[in-house]
């Protein structure tokens, strides 16, 4: 199976964007967002900033280079403009005979240089978007987000999307990149009531998309170490937290991505131990790289 080729050059560590927000002269919004912990920055191909909140996307930055400006974007939801019949805010569609409405991201700099509104925004992300911490309901993207956080020593980047095959809409979407042993190491994240780690019949889903990740990232691991030493680099540049390396271009992929289960359980009844062992009997026959963690 032939999947998409990473192409070169997604990224690169001059481009004006990193030297503007890497200056004495960066703006006040910038600022802000560096200065509060509970927030991580991801750089994106094509040269583009993600702001996140406990998985939640606060803010797109990109830099128009024709016209040298800055274009601040956030979901119109987490701005508190919830009006969907409002067309500055949504745009009405209609797919499979439904009407659905498709935000339009609003600029969002006013947000971002107010330290009070920037509290509320990310409170609204949490409210709307990735949850909170409540025991076994807790959202993934949630846990995604507090392991960022707590171990910037370790991930590089989260997120990471590619179309996994050419002319198809599949998406190759892993949820963190983290450097261990000299390699970059793609994980995939679970809760562990997740449906798609067993199955009464054939094979769990989880299998198929490990299988996925393992061959598009052995096809692409030349193309995928440039791509990360490039983004190590970038985000050096910019000051944001990065594991410490000595040599970041003796650094390369592993073709083999892991899985991390999050056993959010209360307790641990018959049922629950028999479904974490067929889970662990079903992984180790697959050669599934794993670890079951319940704290973050």
């Amino acid at each position: 199976m032939k999947y998409t080729q990473v192409k070169d050059g997604l990224l690169n560590s001059d481009h004006p964007i990193f030297k503007i927000l890497s200056s004495n002269d960066a703006p006040i919004w910038w600022h802000n967002i560096k200065s509060d912990n509970s927030l991580y920055i991801e750089i994106r191909k094509e040269n583009y900033l993600n702001v996140y909140y406990l998985g939640g996307c606060v803010a797109r930055i990109k830099y128009n280079t024709h016209h040298k400006q800055f274009e601040i974007l956030t979901h119109p939801k987490y701005l508190e403009r919830l009006d969907t019949s409002n067309p500055k805010w949504y745009k009405k569609k209609f797919k499979n005979g439904k009407t659905i409405y498709e935000a339009i991201y609003q600029d969002s700099v006013e947000w971002l240089s107010s330290l009070g509104k920037l509290k509320k925004l990310k409170d609204n992300v949490v409210k709307i978007y990735s949850g909170g911490n409540e025991g076994e309901e807790t959202y993934e993207k949630y846990i995604q987000g507090k392991l960022v956080i707590n171990y910037r020593n370790k991930y590089l980047d989260s997120e990471f999307a590619y179309r996994m095959f050419d002319g198809k809409r599949n998406t190759i979407r892993i949820d963190l990149v983290k450097i261990e042993n000299g390699k970059f190491v793609f994980e995939e994240l679970k809760r562990i009531k997740d449906g798609r780690l067993r199955t009464k019949d054939g094979e769990p889903e989880i299998l198929t998309q490990m299988g996925h990740y393992e061959g598009f990232i052995m096809q692409n691991q030349e193309a995928l170490t440039q791509y990360y030493r490039t983004l190590y680099k970038a985000k050096r540049k910019l000051g944001l937290p990065v594991p410490s390396i000595k040599d970041i271009d003796s650094v390369y992929v592993d073709p083999k991505p892991t899985l991390l289960i999050f056993d959010n359980y209360k307790s641990h009844g018959t049922e629950r131990v028999s479904r974490i062992s067929d889970i662990e009997k079903v992984l180790k026959k697959a050669k599934i790289i794993y670890n079951i963690v319940s704290e973050i």
